[in-house]
């Protein structure tokens, strides 16, 4: 076995165990654990859009509420849970830095796998629910919804490295995390499509990296039926910039943290 190979094992098997640490740590042993993990963001969605119906009408621009409610809040929520999982997140595993095995990568990893794992799965049995109840359409393109679900993740990532940094460089950075999340809702493209917006402001929203993981989750959803404006290549460079920014910042707070 070549030492790469030992050394990909070793992480790999690094990453399983801090899951199964985090899990426990998080949620006990006697409780529903993981299931929490998943059944939370079911509960929320599905309670906006019981509330949506009963303030909207069943269509908006065409499109079903449900399907606007689901194809807008499960990734808006894949996008705060893996966020809010690094608030203060070497803090919290300060004591894991001092094994030589144990990587600031491998508990982040472990973290963005748990949030990513529980949402997907929230995701795939609130649709499947919804798809035999008829009350959505069935995805047209999987493969674009699936790139759009990884594509958000991997945005989440680059935000929660730098949030994972804040909050450890400053104890004032922590109050503005659900801030910084509420002030994203209205301009995130969470609850609307490019195309329903005047000209000018379809212009300037084009620059905001979320919106194009909204954009492509619904061209996958509702294909041609509406619509949809999106650069993968944007968003990916925008969230690679902020993995490398957030990268160097976590290695220094990490180095801070371990000086104190």
């Amino acid at each position: 076995m070549t030492p790469r190979m030992t050394w990909a094992g070793e992480r790999v098997r690094g990453i399983r165990a801090l899951l199964r640490r985090d899990l426990i740590v998080r949620f006990g042993r006697e409780n529903i654990g993981f299931s929490w993990v998943i059944v939370e963001p079911m509960i929320l969605t599905v309670g906006v859009m019981v509330m949506w119906l009963l303030i909207k009408p069943p269509y908006d621009h065409g499109i079903a509420v449900v399907a606007l409610v689901l194809t807008g809040y499960m990734p808006i929520t894949l996008f705060r849970h893996i966020t809010n999982a690094h608030v203060n997140i070497l803090r919290q595993s300060a004591s894991l830095f001092y094994h030589r095995r144990v990587s600031v990568i491998d508990v982040i990893a472990a973290r963005v796998l748990t949030e990513l794992a529980g949402t997907s799965i929230a995701l795939v049995v609130v649709y499947f629910v919804l798809l035999i109840f008829k009350q959505i359409e069935p995805i047209e393109d999987m493969r674009l919804v699936i790139w759009a679900w990884l594509m958000m993740a991997y945005l989440s990532v680059g935000v929660a490295l730098c949030f994972a940094a804040l909050t450890e460089l400053s104890e004032v950075a922590e109050r503005f995390v659900q801030t910084f999340q509420y002030i994203l809702l209205p301009i995130s493209g969470t609850f609307y499509l490019v195309d329903w917006l005047p000209t000018e402001a379809q212009e300037i929203i084009w620059y905001m990296p979320m919106v194009h993981c909204f954009e492509m989750f619904r061209a996958g959803f509702f294909g041609s039926r509406m619509p949809t404006y999106f650069s993968p290549a944007y968003t990916v460079s925008f969230a690679t910039l902020l993995i490398l920014l957030g990268g160097l910042s976590v290695r220094r707070a990490r180095e801070q943290l371990l000086i104190a």
